[in-house]
């Protein structure tokens, strides 16, 4: 693909320009269809509307009669631009992927004039995964962002239309304030006692099941597997479980004597009953990750420190938790974003009620886009959620940059 000219520079042979020549081509026309069919579908651009609507009414067309898209559309007038219906409705339908690919086009033409062909083989194996994250990762980021800018409504044919910052003055400003305060709150009670129970729960199961033997390691397993059981599959079986008046839990709280409420029912304690849930499933695995990070301290410090005559809580003090800081920092960060973003349980087991007590934020974004249709609204909480999950993550790892030493 390449050769030496007489100074020892590399320059791609006549095969490669032609390539890449053709590739320039291919990268300009998808670039520009895919853009005029973003501009018009997605933007719904004022000078494109009358096109668009041609668009849509042909669709509309078709549906009624069930039958192909037909006709013809002209783009500069005066029949300079004929092009057909149904070509400009694929185009619409699958522009970032268009885009995409005349990206992927542009890289690899470039790529082939500045690259040897042993390097070039070796970009050309992580494009479809660079396909797939630019496609379904940051994409979908990229429009929900537009999306919070418009008055985009489900399961309203109507195109879209831009209506600068008034979903964000509704969050702010209005109605939204109150019922996004309101569920940052729950979703920040319950972050704080999954982060509490993961950390100190795991580390308390650990310390025990380090100091037994082979023997248990089917009991560790049986703590750990609640990990692997799906979500929904667990909630559905949990309902049942703190059900009022037949659930299991009540019933051995009456053995003692004890009026178990109803847990999924009543306001005060619903939060509480998911957090039941949340116990058995994350318990196990944070005292599998502890319990790892445990068994590869030295144990030559554990006896230097015992010579020296500390006893059992200096040794875990001074040499247990400083060895588990890295491990600890990777369970809370992990299970900080897992906590903010909890919905499954919730959706199964309360769908945000009684009332809001368990209206937590991805609760309330799933609500107002599939419940009250308000896709647009819903788009721009996810757009501060994101944030807020952004700026804390990295606050916690700048601080840990300078606070865990990651040293053993």
């Amino acid at each position: 693909m390449r050769k030496q000219n007489q100074l020892g520079q590399w320059q791609p042979t006549k095969a490669a320009r032609r390539a890449s020549l053709l590739l320039f081509i291919l990268s300009a026309a998808f670039i520009t269809a895919g853009t005029y069919g973003w501009l018009m579908g997605d933007w719904n651009l004022e000078s494109l509307r009358p096109i668009a609507a041609e668009v849509y009414e042909a669709r509309r067309v078709a549906r009624s009669f069930e039958q192909p898209i037909t006709g013809t559309v002209d783009l500069f007038g005066e029949g300079r631009g004929t092009v057909p219906i149904a070509l400009l409705s694929l185009i619409m339908n699958n522009a970032i992927v268009i885009i995409i690919l005349g990206i992927t086009f542009l890289v690899n033409a470039i790529m082939l004039r500045i690259q040897s062909w042993e390097r070039m083989k070796d970009f050309m194996c992580v494009q479809p995964a660079l396909i797939f994250f630019l496609l379904f990762v940051y994409y979908p980021v990229i429009d929900l962002v537009r999306i919070s800018f418009t008055d985009m409504r489900m399961l309203v044919p109507d195109p879209q239309e831009f209506i600068g910052f008034k979903n964000y003055e509704w969050l702010f400003l209005k109605s939204g304030w109150n019922r996004f305060s309101e569920s940052l709150l729950i979703t920040a009670r319950y972050t704080f006692w999954e982060l509490f129970i993961t950390l100190v729960g795991g580390l308390l199961l650990a310390l025990l099941f380090n100091r037994m033997n082979k023997t248990f390691n089917a009991m560790r397993a049986v703590v750990f597997m609640p990990k692997y059981i799906a979500v929904a599959t667990s909630a559905v079986v949990f309902i049942w479980i703190l059900h009022g008046n037949h659930g299991i839990l009540n019933y051995v709280l009456s053995l003692f004597g004890i009026k178990g409420p109803n847990w999924l029912v009543q306001a005060d304690t619903a939060l509480m009953g998911i957090l039941i849930l949340t116990t058995w499933r994350v318990v196990g695995y944070a005292m599998m990750i502890y319990l790892s990070a445990m068994q590869g301290i030295p144990k030559d410090y554990y006896e230097a420190a015992e010579i020296d005559g500390a006893d059992s809580v200096q040794r875990f003090r001074f040499i247990t938790l400083p060895m588990l800081a890295p491990t600890t920092l990777f369970l809370f960060v992990t299970t900080f974003i897992a906590s903010m973003k909890v919905f499954q349980s919730v959706d199964v087991m309360t769908g945000g009620g009684p009332g809001t007590a368990t209206n937590v934020l991805v609760q309330w974004i799933y609500n107002l886009s599939f419940r009250d249709f308000r896709a647009a609204r819903s788009a721009a909480v996810s757009v501060i959620f994101f944030i807020i999950l952004l700026i804390t993550t990295a606050a916690t790892m700048r601080w840990s940059n300078r606070s865990v030493s990651y040293d053993s």
